[in-house]
């Protein structure tokens, strides 16, 4: 190195005067590129996933053709967006085509209630459609049910702004109920960022709109089920965890973010011309305890004790009929804390039985406002409505008082089991009330539809849908049915009136049961109904499952092939044939009317052939369920489902080593299957091995106490092993859980008759009886 090139350098601090470095680039640019970097990788792989289709389209219809024509069908998976795929229900199956001058079109928003749950097909939406065509003069109605079960407002404002772009003439809101459990409720964030709606609304774009988003919800769900079996649907029992209580500061945030997507709900159905009518929301308070209780903050171990002494003490005096004595029991447990929701429930009870109305509502509604597992639209929710409606009517807002409605018929001015099947879903004649409100919520709302005022009585309108929807007493026991096989699990079975409850729904599935055996299920009814209105799916397929009972399974084919000619895309009916050609010895076609690539819900192979093998056997047809299930076991060799019932077909055939195998590699995968532990104390009866049959059923009993199986499996090895009284009571529980349950009642009259009681034993013999099959036509081959 030489002298000069010495001097030629600079000092360090010349270096770092000087505004750039030769072959540098300078700081602003390359803070530009640490960030953009990344951004661009996101946009291109977000570009790369919509490029080669990955993921679900965000909307809430989707565009489809068919006989040449365009419409745009309900997305059944929009609620994938929202919450787990296994927790996720569909809308109502809906087709959109363009809307005539002479149509009137409403679309309603909410979340159950709305939608029409337990049975969609007796729901709000069908009796407001069928009210509306009865006093239109010049125009027709046209009510498009875009309500979800278990979603809230976060949801429906964005389904109202798909529906916005469908000619929408009034959008009918009711919904509430789910605000605190549903997506993105309080519950499901810190307050921190609860407060933020527009924290929540980025985290919904984010997994919804786009298709990165989408892929890594998909890869977190794959990755909780690599840990274990999948999960299912569980109804209200997946939201027990979501406990928040009265004065929890969130709350106060879930009525601000409601208040605002009410708001935004009003402002696109105006944008696009639409009238809103909001709905206050009836809630079951009378007979309906609270799900979730829990006591303040800060009572020390003496001051629960005494709390509990007292309540416990009100509980036998309100038993006993000594309502002042429970009131006074009561009131000492309330000077301790008065915060605890079922403490709240038992003095309304109190109250009303001694005829002090007024004060009961208060305390009833008390009770639903300290319930911690708020499934019921609260006092803040009903005031978020009314003050919305109140404000929002310069932007075409009106309100529906349902709750006013529903009081005005209820016992005592009371809502109660009069009016409501459980906590916030409505009867039949609640379907129906809550259609006439909304219907001159509707004629005063849109003057223009020219709705006639009611020319009949109430009573005549409600035998109007009765008879078009096709609502008997068999449609009333099925219905009955299911809403007692809901309530004998949580978070009913938590609830203080739960073995009260249960017994009187006992008494009315037998009344209707009665019903049902007494009559002959007629063609008229639904020949009638078919007639006023010939696409009607729900009456068309119920109609076909009559054929298909009485042997007429040929008929029941052919009047589904003739329906699906004009609704191709029509899944339900396609369910509906699959089932009748399963059972009439047509496989394939079966598998071919699920496959079809004429409706965007076809099933894979995999989901015909599991909806296959469940008709199967729930037919007894056990030699075509194990066929069905031998071909599951090669697509999905890991399926705990396929496995059980593989062993169960085994059983059947007497191959108890198969029997075994089968069960054994059940419970490797999931050694918590309660299904697998059933089996196995089968598995043990079959082998002449009481005591370890009755060690498995325990174990099931334990794992799940709410199955009808697990009890009567263990009921039955108690008998065997000489346990008489042991063996009544599990299979006294199992009748309880399944009030259907024919060999159940035959047990139990068998064993009452060992133990000398032949009094019971000619009550169980009846029950038996009473539930024993119709007589009629088992299914065969196509007429």
């Amino acid at each position: 190195m030489t002298v000069g090139d010495v001097m030629e350098r600079k000092p360090d601090s010349q270096n770092a005067a000087s505004p750039t470095r030769p072959g540098r680039s300078p700081l602003w640019l390359r803070l530009l590129v640490a960030v953009a970097s990344p951004l661009f990788c996101i946009l291109l792989l977000e570009a790369i996933l919509r490029l080669v289709g990955y993921g679900q389209p965000g909307d809430f219809f989707l565009p489809w053709k068919a006989a040449g024509r365009r419409l745009h069908l309900t997305n059944a998976h929009y609620c994938e967006h929202f919450v787990a795929k296994e927790l996720s229900r569909a809308p109502e199956a809906g087709v959109l085509a363009g809307k005539d001058k002479s149509t009137v079109r409403i679309f309603v928003l909410g979340g159950s209630a709305a939608y029409g749950d337990p049975d969609v097909a007796f729901g709000f939406c069908r009796h407001l459609e069928v009210l509306l065509n009865a006093h239109s003069t010049q125009t027709s109605f046209e009510v498009v049910n875009a309500a979800v079960t278990a979603m809230n407002s976060h949801v429906a404002r964005r389904i109202a702004a798909d529906c916005a772009s469908h000619e929408p003439d009034a959008f009918l809101v009711y919904m509430g109920n789910n605000e605190v459990v549903g997506p993105y409720g309080p519950p499901t964030l810190p307050e921190g960022l609860y407060s933020s709606r527009a924290f929540i609304n980025l985290c919904i774009t984010a997994k919804k709109d786009t298709r990165l988003g989408q892929l890594m919800d998909r890869a977190g769900q794959t990755l909780r089920g690599v840990r274990g079996p999948e999960r299912k649907w569980l109804g209200m029992e997946a939201f027990l965890d979501s406990q928040i209580a009265c004065d929890d500061p969130k709350l106060q945030s879930c009525y601000r973010h409601f208040r605002t997507n009410l708001r935004d709900i009003a402002r696109t159905a105006r944008q696009h011309g639409a009238k809103t009518i909001l709905c206050t929301v009836p809630t079951n308070i009378r007979s309906c305890a609270p799900f979730g209780s829990e006591h303040r903050a800060g009572l020390t171990a003496e001051q629960l004790a005494r709390w509990d002494r007292h309540f416990q003490q009100g509980r036998q005096c309100e038993a006993s009929g000594d309502f002042e004595g429970a009131l006074a029991a009561y009131e000492q447990a309330r000077a301790i804390d008065d915060g605890y929701a079922d403490l709240a429930f038992c003095q309304a009870t109190c109250l009303l039985a001694l005829g002090r109305t007024d004060e009961a509502k208060r305390l009833f509604v008390r009770a639903r406002d300290l319930d911690t597992l708020r499934f019921r639209a609260d006092s803040g929710i009903e005031e978020a409505i009314r003050k919305s409606a109140a404000a929002l009517v310069d932007q075409g807002v009106s309100l529906c008082d349902l709750t006013a409605c529903f009081e005005e018929h209820s016992q005592n001015g009371l809502l109660g089991d009069d009016l409501m099947l459980d906590h916030v879903h409505p009867s039949f004649r609640g379907n129906f009330l809550a259609a006439m409100a909304a219907m001159r919520a509707i004629r005063e709302a849109l003057p223009g539809a020219k709705l006639r005022e009611p020319d009949r009585t109430e009573d005549e309108l409600l035998k109007l849908c009765r008879d078009r929807l096709v609502f008997d007493h068999r449609q009333m026991y099925e219905l009955a049915m299911v809403m007692y096989r809901r309530k004998t699990l949580p978070p009913f079975a938590g609830q203080i009136t739960h073995d009260h409850e249960l017994e009187r729904l006992r008494e009315g599935l037998f009344a209707l049961r009665r019903m049902v055996k007494a009559e002959s299920a007629t063609d008229e009814p639904y020949l009638w109904a078919i007639e006023q209105a010939p696409g009607d799916t729900y009456v068309n397929v119920r109609y076909g499952q009559l054929l298909v009972e009485q042997g007429r399974i040929g008929e029941a084919v052919r009047r589904y092939q003739r329906l699906l000619e004009s609704q191709p895309y029509n899944m339900t009916i396609r369910l509906a044939l699959a089932g009748a050609c399963a059972l009439g010895g047509m496989r394939d076609p079966a598998i071919e009317a699920l496959t079809s690539d004429e409706t965007p819900y076809r099933y894979d192979r995999k989901q015909a052939l599991l909806m296959l093998g469940t008709q199967y056997a729930q037919k007894g047809l056990i030699a075509q369920a194990a066929t069905v299930y031998e071909e599951l076991s090669r697509i999905d060799p890991d399926n705990v489902d396929v496995l059980v019932n593989l062993a169960a077909a085994a059983s059947h055939r007497k191959d108890y080593a198969a029997m075994k195998r089968h069960l054994d590699k059940v419970l490797r995968i999931d050694p918590s299957s309660v299904q697998g532990r059933i089996n196995m104390g089968n598995y043990y009866a079959k082998q002449n091995d009481p005591n370890e049959s009755q060690r498995w059923f325990a174990q099931a009993v334990e794992a799940d106490p709410q199955n009808y199986l697990t009890h009567i499996g263990l009921g039955i090895q108690s008998i065997r092993l000489g346990q008489l009284d042991k063996g009544i009571e599990h299979v006294t529980k199992a009748v309880v859980l399944k009030p259907d349950f024919v060999e159940g009642y035959q047990i139990l009259a068998a064993a009452c008759v060992e133990k000398g009681d032949t009094e019971q034993a000619k009550k169980y013999a009846a029950l038996r009886d009473l539930f024993a099959p119709d007589s009629a036509r088992a299914p065969g081959a196509v007429q």
